[in-house]
């Protein structure tokens, strides 16, 4: 029997959709799983867990998108704004790789911290120059959440600090869940207490 190549290629074309359909799917399945209710947050799985957030954060959104064409992250903004500017946040973000592409989470943070008995990985920083920084990584997950609050109407800081925990969620530790927190270096805040700033305005419910 000859090779048809037309069956061919119409076969290639069929199982092309059949991917992009589960890859939508998976997508509409991950924002239809997480919940945004006043200022609490509930997930159901990757992990599953309900945040509720400070009186002074409002839910600014949300955003679903593929990062360097390996894994798929979901962010969830809660921002503390004096009109529109920001002056802080909290950027929850779960991600993991994609079904078709290699890879694990791995940690080396030296310092971890325990929040509601899970274990967090947990750095922090001080960055001068903001723009500078996303300029530095134009594809990046923060460069994502930048250009998101940006098209909101939010207008960043200059400066900041952030303190992250972060965690692997799955035995394959092809999943993570990262609580970073972030505020304007302008409101002159006491720095030795930044780690103290980001655990006092989240709560995790049972």
């Amino acid at each position: 029997m000859g090779f048809n190549m037309s069956k061919s290629r119409s076969f290639y074309i069929v199982w092309q959709c059949v991917v992009w359909l589960l890859v939508l799917s998976a997508a509409v399945f991950a924002q239809n799983e997480r919940t945004v209710k006043g200022r609490v947050l509930t997930s159901q799985g990757a992990p599953a867990i309900r945040l509720k957030f400070g009186k002074k954060f409002k839910f600014a959104g949300a955003q679903d998108f593929v990062l360097y064409d390996r894994a798929r992250a979901a962010q969830f903004f809660f921002v503390e704004s004096r009109g529109k500017k920001i002056e802080r946040l909290y950027l929850i973000q779960f991600e993991g790789f994609l079904p078709d592409r290699e890879g694990t989470y791995n940690y080396n943070e030296p310092r971890t911290v325990e929040i509601d008995g899970s274990k967090y990985f947990s750095n922090a920083e001080a960055i001068p120059d903001t723009e500078a920084a996303l300029r530095a990584v134009p594809d990046s997950d923060i460069a994502k959440a930048a250009k998101f609050l940006r098209e909101k109407g939010f207008e960043l800081m200059k400066s900041l600090r952030f303190q992250r925990f972060v965690r692997v969620v799955d035995d394959a530790r092809r999943s993570e869940f990262i609580i970073l927190y972030v505020e304007d270096a302008a409101l002159g805040l006491p720095e030795d207490a930044l780690e103290k700033r980001a655990r006092a305005d989240f709560k995790i419910l049972r």
